[in-house]
């Protein structure tokens, strides 16, 4: 959905280190998130999604940055797992999600919807402000992120392949934004093109052990 960084030099280290990565680490965090539950039932998972909707709810009305954005963690990794389990464990399935939805996303960025403002903003963008600076990630992106990692995990894989996908699509991204330059940037399309390596890396390690057993 959206991706932005904004601020001014600093000497702060961590501020310089943490806010270029953020999209990275907060994919990474959700593929952990959802590795983490996936052995959690489809009750435990509702639940979280409704706590989640509470606390996003009750820091919009109070004003409350921190738990807004604690209740948009919660939902989305909620949904994304939710998604993930939905889907068929095959690629193709996956694959026409991602390819709708990277169309939709370069659209809707297109069409300025990267810029909405008011709640709207507040609820389709995880925004962190550190220092002078501050950073976004979309919910959907967000969302995809866990889906990604619990369709791999449904599919057998390893942890590092399956929380691999989005850190590495959102790092393709970084490398885009800053030789660009560009503010505004549709991330699926991102997420998209990691999990196409992801895929491509499981090939490869399938074909390996296939003729490792002849």
């Amino acid at each position: 959905m959206l991706a932005s960084i904004a601020g001014r030099p600093t000497v702060n280290v961590v501020e310089s280190l943490v806010m270029p990565g953020f999209s990275f680490l907060i994919t990474l965090l959700m593929g952990l998130a959802a590795w983490s539950v996936r052995t959690r039932s489809g009750s435990v998972i509702a639940g979280g999604l409704l706590a989640g909707l509470v606390m996003t709810m009750t820091g919009l009305g109070v004003d409350a940055g921190w738990l807004l954005n604690l209740g948009l963690v919660v939902v989305t990794l909620s949904v994304g797992v939710a998604l993930g389990r939905t889907l068929p464990a095959r690629s193709a399935p996956l694959a026409v999600l991602l390819g709708v939805l990277s169309a939709a996303d370069i659209i809707w960025i297109a069409s300025g919807g990267g810029l909405a403002t008011g709640w709207l903003q507040d609820v389709a963008n995880l925004s962190l402000h550190l220092g002078a600076s501050s950073s976004s990630i979309g919910t959907l992106d967000l969302v995809l992120a866990a889906a990604i990692a619990t369709h791999w995990l449904r599919r057998g894989t390893g942890v590092p392949l399956a929380v691999a996908a989005a850190p590495i699509g959102m790092a393709i991204a970084n490398v885009y934004v800053a030789a660009t330059g560009a503010g505004n940037v549709a991330l699926v399309p991102f997420l998209s093109v990691g999990w196409l390596m992801t895929e491509g890396w499981h090939y490869r390690s399938t074909r390996h052990r296939a003729r490792g057993a002849l």
